[in-house]
């Protein structure tokens, strides 16, 4: 059967509610006369009176009376997915690893929400390399990453360069030790890989045997945080430190960077590259952590 006009309906459930042609005008900004006409079409479509006029105004006719419960129902629900949907216009959901919210990004948000503040940002702290967006429970990654998934848009931002890093309270009035010399004061990982410090010592031509006793932490993020606290030497980000090491809390003991494999990239899938917040994170982020070499990967 073919359906009534969507704008029929519309009046006819102001007009039902207000019972007054007129006040049903005054809400939906029409003159009597157009109410009546949508009316009157919508009587025409189902063949059957609506209204009935009384000594003291409208009444639902009994197939009004029907009409109106489903009419206004369909509404409520039309209204219901066209706010979601437009929430989820709005929405940014970001997934990012502990050390990359704490570093790099939350410094910088309110500049982006300042900038964009008509979209609701919500952040996932989750660790590992995995995009994993099959659960569909965030746009945007914000990570690094040693490989590249189909179907995934992948912007590389800079790679991981690793120094050795203490805070003078570990070293007191003693010169900044040569890499002979690390072994003496307590190391610590930056991650649960114990080859990150076997790594930079053959990089530095330190001849390192056995295992390395050091402190584990979870995060990059931890591993800075204790190493300010004066708990050792840890191997940092050096783009995660840049303002530790500008104000002294932190001090680089050697220039020689431990590059990885692996790399930071902004990630996310390509059905959603079109999304005005994906889009809006997507240019911040470039223009705010990309180096100058990185690009489109």
């Amino acid at each position: 059967m073919k359906l009534p006009p969507l704008n029929a309906l519309r009046v006819f459930l102001v007009a039902a509610e207000q019972l007054s042609f007129t006040r049903a005008g005054d809400t939906l900004h029409l003159t009597q006369g157009a109410v009546s006409r949508h009316i009157q079409s919508l009587e025409a479509h189902y063949g059957l009176q609506l209204f009935v006029r009384q000594a003291r105004g409208l009444a639902l006719t009994p197939e009004g009376m029907a009409l109106l419960p489903a009419v206004r129902d369909a509404f409520h629900r039309i209204e219901a997915a066209s706010d979601a949907i437009n929430r989820r216009s709005r929405e940014l959901r970001i997934k990012t690893s502990p050390s990359i919210a704490a570093r790099w990004v939350l410094p910088k948000l309110a500049g982006f929400r300042a900038r964009h503040p008509e979209l609701i940002v919500s952040m996932i702290s989750i660790t590992g390399f995995d995009p994993n967006f099959k659960s569909r429970e965030y746009d945007i990654s914000f990570q690094a990453s040693l490989t590249k998934e189909p179907g995934l848009v992948y912007h590389r931002l800079r790679p991981a360069r690793f120094i050795p890093v203490a805070a003078p309270a570990l070293l007191g009035s003693a010169t900044p030790p040569s890499p002979e010399a690390f072994r003496d004061y307590p190391l610590l990982h930056p991650s649960h890989d114990d080859n990150f410090w076997h790594h930079w010592f053959t990089l530095a031509g330190v001849p390192v045997s056995g295992n390395l006793d050091a402190y584990t932490f979870d995060t990059l993020d931890l591993a800075i945080t204790a190493t300010l606290r004066g708990m050792g030497i840890t191997l940092a980000d050096e783009s995660m430190i840049g303002e530790e090491l500008a104000n002294g809390s932190l001090i680089a003991l050697s220039d020689i960077a431990l590059q990885t494999e692996w790399a930071y990239y902004l990630i996310y899938p390509q059905e959603l590259a079109d999304l005005p917040s994906v889009i809006a994170f997507r240019d911040w982020a470039l223009a705010e952590f990309a180096e100058a070499s990185a690009g489109t990967g």
